[in-house]
């Protein structure tokens, strides 16, 4: 596809072309945000265009790769470190979550759960330093309203479920502090800690 003077792959391909290449967890990283729904201008492609440029196209090494990039690929993940976290808590065991479930909370507050295992009815958050320091999160509020402001969101919604974890996005780096926090929580896992 055309750029300025330039000649570029389109981001399906481009998204093909990584899915082939990367680690697993960076592949699905960048697919997720390459169809990401809730971008906006809407996502970059579709599932379906990669898919469709993958059966298409020669065979290619990688290809079986790319297709579990593509089966475990979600539009819905809003970020990077969310879908890390996605990957990791799979990949060590813990059954495959919901991401961005919405729930009115009985104040009428809306939450959208980063993380949330519908069987255990577990919520998780996954929080960079950003959404308390950011002047894009607090304009209008200090850091402490917004730490307070998150602190009574999180009692509400632990009075609706039954377990809730909280990791900082950085901890997604670190598989066994991500089990040690989810298990702490009251999370079965299926495998033994890393």
């Amino acid at each position: 596809m055309p750029w300025g003077d330039h000649e570029i792959t389109t981001p399906a391909q481009t998204a093909l072309d990584l899915a082939r290449v990367l680690p697993f967890v960076r592949a699905v990283s960048a697919v997720d945000q390459a169809i990401w729904s809730e971008r906006p201008g809407g996502p970059l492609t579709t599932l379906a265009d990669i898919r469709k440029l993958l059966e298409s196209s020669a065979p290619s090494r990688g290809d079986a790769r790319a297709r579990r990039v593509l089966d475990f690929a979600n539009p819905l993940a809003a970020n990077v470190r969310e879908s890390q976290s996605r990957v990791v808590v799979v990949q060590l065991g813990f059954p495959m979550p919901l991401i961005q479930v919405r729930r009115t909370l009985r104040s009428g507050r809306l939450a959208i759960a980063d993380l949330f295992f519908e069987r255990e009815d577990h919520w998780c958050e996954i929080d960079g330093r950003g959404k308390y320091l950011s002047p894009e999160f607090g304009a209008d509020r200090s850091s402490a309203e917004i730490v307070i402001d998150e602190k009574n969101r999180e009692n509400e919604i632990r009075r609706e479920v039954r377990g809730f974890s909280r990791w900082e996005a950085l901890e997604a780096d670190n598989p066994r502090r991500i089990w040690d926090i989810l298990t702490g929580d009251g999370m079965p896992c299926s495998r033994p800690r890393p």
